[in-house]
């Protein structure tokens, strides 16, 4: 059974949560296995990423690999935190899967970048005393700024979707709300995906995500200083526009994220 549904972003921004709870549904099939891909690496089952480093196995293999525990149930997925910024992993869902629901999550996108830099700081990616966040936000350092930016550009990445795929299979979910109200969240969702509203799963109620208890700080303790004023400013210029083009989009106020 190929997926009948596809969450395709954003980082850190709810996608272990959903993963926990499509997993505890009883009408819902999702990856449970983590899977070698074409790097070597091991991916998670609650980002597997197919459509950007495994298409070319082919559709079976995805089927076989990911999907092989099917049985019966009527929504099945993945998560990628990639798909929703891969204008070719887009067109790949759009040829192989035509009428697949698309499910997003968008936050404040000066969180998830900074909620970004930090994890990647936490697990090691550089010394302790080196590479600063305003590096983030250089334009000329490609590679960062379109790890860790770029992805806050819901309009542009939004638009993009909806050239691929109706505007009634896209679901577009803000993370304050998840925040408010978990339950009303879930059933949001599920009523999305076809399947009953459920709220008594053990995970609607558990916070996943960044920070965890067991590494509660960076090594440089940026965690306990906070973001830098003058760097948030700085985040709040670049997003605004994008962050403005959004709401009206979405016809809904999000004042706040500036």
């Amino acid at each position: 059974m190929l997926p009948n549904f596809l969450h395709i972003g954003v980082a850190k921004a709810a996608s272990t949560w959903l993963w926990h709870i499509y997993q505890e549904h009883p009408d819902i099939c999702v990856p449970t296995r983590k899977v070698r891909d074409y790097s070597g690496r091991m991916t998670v089952p609650d980002n597997c990423n197919f459509f950007v480093a495994d298409f070319y196995r082919g559709l079976d293999w995805y089927e076989e690999t990911y999907f092989s525990e099917w049985d019966g149930e009527q929504a099945v997925g993945e998560l990628s935190n990639s798909y929703m910024v891969d204008e070719l992993a887009l067109q790949r869902i759009a040829e192989s899967l035509p009428d697949v629901k698309l499910t997003m999550t968008v936050r404040n996108p000066i969180e998830v970048t900074w909620l970004q830099y930090l994890m990647q700081k936490q697990v090691g990616c550089w010394a302790p005393g080196t590479t600063p966040f305003e590096t983030v936000l250089d334009i000329h350092s490609w590679q960062r700024f379109r790890m860790w930016v770029e992805p806050g550009y819901y309009h542009q990445h939004l638009t993009r979707v909806l050239r691929y795929f109706p505007r009634e299979r896209v679901q577009v979910l803000v993370y304050d709300d998840l925040v408010n109200d978990p339950r009303a969240f879930a059933k949001a969702v599920f009523s999305f995906l076809g399947v009953e509203p459920r709220v008594d799963l053990p995970s609607i109620d558990r916070t996943v995500g960044f920070p965890r208890p067991e590494k509660p700080d960076t090594p440089d303790g940026d965690l306990k200083r906070g973001m830098p004023p003058d760097l948030r400013k700085r985040l709040r210029q670049i997003f605004a526009d994008q962050n403005a083009r959004l709401g009206e989009l979405l016809d809904r106020d999000l004042s706040h994220w500036i």
